[in-house]
């Protein structure tokens, strides 16, 4: 069973090689609207919202963590030695009884091919894995977003499916692909 108890502000201070990833707070705003209202970066995720919509989705993801699904927690990605903000990455309980987690990630257009999000996503993966137990982690993408499809594959996701015409973004539908990952100790 996953120990969702163990994920608190403390545990969720994670650290690689280049990076820092902290648990989002409300002095993240101003990074958190710099990702949600760049129209090349939400593209592929999702439409551009009002002022008022991205402080309540900001509001939605900071509130305390309830150990219940569909709480989406976001890391804050900063490079370790210039502190500079790259994007944020995150994770929701997707379904406890199935003990299964969704990823998703986002990274400013300068620090894009870096493989900070690989990096990051690898430390969180590895702490979903080793210290929450989950059983999988799945994630999702529209077909056309061939960056966060190699992202994925690098993270040793593996695609497990076409959904057709899947969501819609700016009244374009688009088709979107499921990856999962299964932790290895359920592979043995």
């Amino acid at each position: 069973m996953m120990k969702l108890d163990i994920i608190t502000t403390q545990s969720l201070s994670l650290t690689t090689n280049r990076l820092q990833l902290t648990l989002m707070n409300r002095e993240h705003l101003p990074q958190f609207k710099q990702l949600q209202c760049d129209p090349q970066l939400m593209q592929f995720i999702g439409p551009m919202l009002s002022d008022s919509d991205v402080q309540k989705k900001f509001d939605d993801r900071i509130k305390p963590w309830q150990q219940q699904e569909n709480h989406w927690l976001t890391l804050m990605i900063h490079d370790k030695s210039t502190d500079q903000f790259i994007g944020s990455i995150g994770f929701r309980v997707d379904s406890i009884e199935c003990q299964r987690v969704e990823i998703g990630y986002l990274a400013l257009n300068n620090a894009q091919g870096k493989g900070y999000i690989t990096e990051a996503g690898s430390a969180l993966i590895h702490y979903l894995f080793e210290q929450v137990q989950v059983r999988k982690i799945i994630a999702h993408c529209a077909t056309v977003n061939t960056a966060s499809c190699r992202v994925m594959e690098k993270l040793l996701l593996k695609r497990e499916g076409l959904l057709r015409s899947d969501f819609q973004v700016n009244d374009i539908w688009y088709d979107s692909y499921a990856y999962g990952l299964l932790n290895p100790i359920y592979n043995r």
